[in-house]
């Protein structure tokens, strides 16, 4: 790149710099646009913690119809299992 030419865009840089109004809208865009990069970065994140706990709460409810079936087999009282697992007997019965 030429010297002019770099003296030149300092030039434009200066004169954008010292327009009030401009600069402004200037400010005004890239805080919109950081403000929109935040909001994103916020919903990924809570989408994140959101599946976590979702995931964590389907596996324990796997497990617990696991155990549930185990019990069964082992021909343990219903009333037992349901203490054992926290579901209730009409799941327990559509388990087996």
């Amino acid at each position: 790149m030429s010297e002019p030419a770099i003296r030149k865009a300092l030039t434009a840089e200066e004169i954008f710099l010292k327009q009030d109004k401009e600069r402004y809208l200037y400010e005004m865009r890239e805080k919109a646009l950081l403000d929109h990069v935040s909001a994103i970065e916020g919903a990924k994140e809570e989408g994140i913690a959101e599946g976590i706990t979702k995931g964590i709460a389907e596996g324990k409810a796997q497990a617990n119809n696991e155990i549930a079936l185990k019990l069964l087999e082992m021909k343990l009282p219903l009333s037992d299992i349901v203490k054992a697992t926290g579901l209730t007997e009409e799941e327990i019965r559509k388990l087996h």
